[in-house]
């Protein structure tokens, strides 16, 4: 009778716990960024979907592979506008993102990722755990 019991409340517990998390998402198209030729910018969409308004951080990072690892790195190369998101639910914006160099991309291209975190929010009354979600995105300048 205890183990039965005690499924029950499993079973009640795993119904009831969706219901008491709301969790703050967003999402970001296109995925890939594909540069070409003397072109120099390129944009993102972002998106809200939780219950309640999101705000996250824009960075970007030089992106290269040495030894089958990748490495990001700082720079200034390219540069995200804007580079702080606050959104209400529901609600999108387009980051714009600028290499700042005017030549053309010659030889090998050049790779980013944009680095999007989502920052915790503040919550009144209750403790909550939360998370910081990170999307990364890869932005690549080609040559002609």
């Amino acid at each position: 009778m205890k183990l039965k019991n005690m499924a029950t409340a499993a079973a009640v517990a795993l119904f009831a716990v969706p219901s008491l998390v709301a969790a703050d998402s967003f999402t970001i198209s296109p995925t890939n960024l594909m540069v070409r030729g003397a072109d120099r910018t390129a944009t993102l969409t972002v998106k809200s979907g939780g219950p309640g308004r999101i705000q996250g951080q824009v960075r970007v990072m030089r992106w290269t592979r040495s030894g089958g690892k990748d490495s990001l790195t700082p720079t200034r190369d390219v540069v995200a506008s804007p580079p702080v998101l606050h959104l209400e639910r529901d609600k999108e914006t387009t980051i714009r993102l600028v290499r700042l160099r005017k030549a053309p991309v010659r030889g090998q291209r050049e790779c980013y990722r944009v680095l999007i975190d989502q920052l915790p929010g503040t919550r009144k009354g209750g403790s909550a755990v939360t998370f910081t979600i990170r999307h990364s995105v890869p932005l690549c300048f080609h040559p002609n």
